[in-house]
Order: structure tokens, then sequence, then C-alpha cells
């Protein structure tokens, strides 16, 4: 007898593989795109060179408090919810189907603009990388098309495939992190670590905001344990752990790796070297402490790490085009699942056509993958993430106060905080925008107001038409009236279902 959920050969139906992922292959699944190694090589050298200096540390401490008050409110929220289009299905049973289209859509939005950006640093680095390294220079579209087809076939073939794939490229970025972590603490000593790198003096001084928002970037990734609920073993209890374990070892290497970077590059001098090259920072701080072969190593493992990255967000932003397609807002077929693998290979094929079909036009238009293509998509990816993240803390208030078991913490204080950190982060971005794009362009600074439109777009959506796929409410309590009346309305003709 087949398995609840599963798929007899041959049946094009729309389940994903359930009991696929437990907690460790879901971490390794978001903590890769979080990606410690591109972090720290990437966005942190910019935020001790424009932002808050030596200040940065406390600042991923900061920002680890916030995501922590947010995963309080979104592992209470995954007990009772499993979908793959995450976001969608929390803000929707919290705030309505309206606004729950609303932030479907933007999601579907930031994770494939996310993807097009990592295809475009992927090629750069991996054209530069070649070219260093064994002197091969190879057009950055080849490693870019390349490696989007390799991510792909590996999300065609199966998540599993996926999670061990990035728990390899994982486990070796962050092993390199720790060692130079390690090298530092005995070649430099304890007294290179400033301890005032914690105190809120520094985290607030010089340009904090752009420290902020660099920091909030970083943490990009590790909401996605949602989005694999389908696909997990038991996800009532795994994907609320997952996210706790996710943020907790997030938080960790962020900043025990970004303290040890300040050390190792001269603590209240780090500054100056960050900003006289951001780009060689980590490289010039790991060759400090451990040898000019650990620029190498390093250099290579960045380059894994990117497609890490590629890889988790491709799955991501698949599987929110595969719950959209279920919905029949996007073209039915997108709901599709593969009849032997059971992965969203139609939704798959369709993210990987769109990116490479923009792949191209930045390519003919002459534009820099890095600077441009880059440079004008991750911010845009990352203010959806972000506020989507604070809208749906404010789903998990509404929520719960429909349900006789809230707890005033976890479904009212703990979320409500979570909004206001998330929002100013939001904010952050937006404030930063040139900045982080790096360019002087009207049109491409006001890239957000598409979230804007998107959403509008969602919103209208959601308004003349009803659900049409089931949102699964599993509750331990009874239900209460209020409960009912929201469910009906959510439910117009898809049905929510409440079990307790």
């Amino acid at each position: 007898m087949a398995e609840p959920g599963s798929q007899s050969p041959g049946e094009a139906g729309s389940q994903l593989k359930a009991g696929a992922m437990g907690v460790r292959s879901i971490v390794f699944m978001v903590v890769a795109t979080a990606a410690p190694l591109t972090a720290m090589a990437s966005a942190f050298p910019l935020a001790v060179a424009l932002g808050n200096g030596i200040g940065a540390p406390g600042t991923y401490v900061a920002v680890a408090l916030v995501l922590a008050l947010f995963a309080v409110g979104y592992a209470a929220m995954s007990r009772h919810l499993t979908n793959a289009g995450a976001f969608f299905a929390y803000v929707t049973v919290g705030l309505g189907r309206r606004l729950g289209m609303a932030a479907g859509l933007v999601a579907v939005l930031a994770y494939n603009v996310l993807v097009l950006y990592v295809v475009g640093l992927v090629g750069y680095f991996a054209n530069n990388i070649f070219a260093t390294e064994i002197g091969i220079d190879i057009p950055w579209q080849v490693f870019s098309f390349g490696l989007l087809a390799v991510a792909l076939i590996v999300g065609i073939l199966g998540v599993e495939v996926n999670a061990r794939v990035l728990g390899v490229l994982l486990i070796l970025e962050t092993g390199l992190l720790l060692l130079v972590d390690i090298a530092t603490l005995v070649v430099k000593g304890p007294g290179a670590y400033p301890i005032s790198a914690l105190s809120p003096t520094e985290i607030f001084s010089g340009a904090v905001g752009i420290g902020f928002m660099f920091v909030f970037i970083s943490f990009i990734g590790f909401e996605a344990t949602a989005i694999f609920g389908e696909e997990a073993q038991d996800p009532r209890r795994t994907v609320p752990r997952a996210t706790k374990v996710a943020i907790a070892f997030i938080g960790i290497v962020y900043l025990f790796s970004s303290w040890s970077l300040i050390a190792a590059s001269g603590g209240v001098d780090a500054p100056a070297a960050a900003a006289a090259d951001p780009g060689n920072f980590v490289f010039n701080a790991a060759h400090g402490v451990l040898g000019g072969w650990s620029v190498h190593v390093m250099s290579w493992l960045l380059l894994t790490s990117l497609i890490a990255v590629l890889f988790a967000l491709h799955g991501m932003a698949t599987r929110y085009l595969m719950a959209f397609g279920r919905e029949g807002v996007l073209p039915r077929p997108l709901g599709r699942t593969h009849p032997r693998f059971q992965t969203p290979h139609i939704a798959a094929c369709a993210q990987a056509g769109v990116v490479a079909v923009a792949v191209i036009g930045y390519s003919l238009a002459g534009a820099d993958p890095y600077l441009d293509l880059g440079n004008q998509t991750a911010g845009l990816g990352a203010l959806g993430v972000i506020g989507l993240m604070g809208v749906t803390s404010i789903a998990v208030i509404g929520f719960f106060l429909r349900r006789p078991d809230r707890h005033w913490w976890t479904h009212g204080v703990a979320p409500a905080l979570a909004a206001a950190g998330l929002f100013c982060g939001c904010y952050l971005i937006i404030d930063n925008y040139p900045l982080l794009t790096g360019s002087d362009s009207a049109i491409v600074n006001g890239m957000p107001w598409l979230l804007v439109i998107v959403a509008v777009i969602g919103f209208v959506v959601g308004s003349v038409r009803p659900l049409r796929t089931n949102l699964d409410i599993f509750g331990t309590g009874p239900v209460t009236g209020a409960q009912n009346t929201f469910a009906d309305e959510v439910r117009s003709s898809g049905p929510v279902r409440a079990e307790s």
C-alpha cells in the first residue's frame, strides 16, 4: 500500500515526497542558503568599512535576536500548518486570503529574483577564480548557465540529493571558517578580540543603518524551513526544530567568525583595512593567520558556497511556483510533481527558464554579472523576504488571537517585537538602497516599487477569486466560534480543515 501523500509511478500528481527530509536535511538546506562563507566574504567587509566598523559582530548578535523572536512565532505556526508556499499559507490563515495572496506573489518575485542574483554572482566569481587559480579564462555566462542547469537536474532528482550535496558543501565552508577562528585565537591571542565590538556604543556608531542592512541580508535563507514542510518527516515537529537550530547555528557562526576576522585584521584598525580592500578583506585575514594556502582553498570554497546558495534558492523558488500552480493563480501544470521523484519538475524547468532568459537579456546588454545583474537584484529580493517575515509575524498574532491555546509570549509579544525589528530592517534597506545597488539610476533604485505593485496585484486577485488549495490547519484544542467564522471567510470555495 502506498504511503499517505505518495504517488504511484506514472501518476501526474501535485504532492511532494512526504517524509523525505529530517531536521538535519532542512538545516543543511537553509543554512546553505545563508552561506556563511559568502556572507563573511561579501556583506561583512562592507558592514565594517561603510557601516558601524568594529561594532559589526555585535550587530550580528542584535539581528540574530530579532530573527530568534521571529522564529518563536514562525515555529509555533508551523506546528499548525504545512504548505510549500509558506508565507502565502501563513499570512492567509492569519490575515485573510487577500493579504495572503499578496504575500505569496511577493514571495514568488523575491525568491526568483534572488536566484537571478546568485546566478550572476556565481558566474562572476567562477570566471575570476578559474582565471586566477588555473589561468583559464571562461566567459561568465558559461558558468552561470552551466551551474543553473546542474541546479535544475539536482532539484528534479529529489530534495534528498539536494540536501546531501548542500550538506557536504556547507561542512567544508563552515570548517574553513572555524579553522580561521581557531588560528586567529592561537596566533593573535584573546587580547586581539576587542570587547567593545559587542557594546551598544560601537553597534550604534558610524553609519549604523548601513551596518544593519548588510547584516540583515546575511541571514536571508533561514526562514525557508517552512517551505520544505510538506517533505519533512513529522513536519509539526521537524520544521520548528529545524527553524530554531538554523537560526542558532547561523548566529553563532556569524558572531565568532566576524569577531575573529576583526581580531585578525588588527582590531580597531579593521575598518581601515576593510575600506582599503573590501573584496580581499577576508582573504587577507585568512592569509595572516593560516598562510597563503588558505587563500587558494578559500577561493574554491567561496565558489562552492555560492553553488550551494544557488541549489537551495532554486529549490525554494520552485516550490513557490508549484504552490501557485496548484492554487491556479499561475499555470496549473506548474503544480504537478514528477511521477517518480515527486519533485516539482515543471516548476523547476520554468524557474530555470525564466532566469536563463533574464541572464541572456543582461548579457546582450553588456551588463556586468556582479555590478549590474547582481547588485540590481540582491536588494530587491532581500527587501521582499524581510518584509514578508515582518508581515508573517503579524499573521502569527492574527491566527492565534482566534485560538484558545494562545500564549501571551509565543503568540503575541515575541512576534510583535520581531515585526518591529524586521520592519526597521526594511526601512534601513530602503534608506540605503542606492548604496546597495551602487547605481545612480532612478529606475534601478526605484525597483522596490515592484514589490508594492506585485502585492497590489495579489490583493486584487485574492479579492476576486476564492482559494482552491486546501490549507490544512491542525489544532490541539477546541475550535472556537471566532475561529470557525474566520475559517469560513478564508475557505470560500477552498476548504481549510481544522482538526482538534
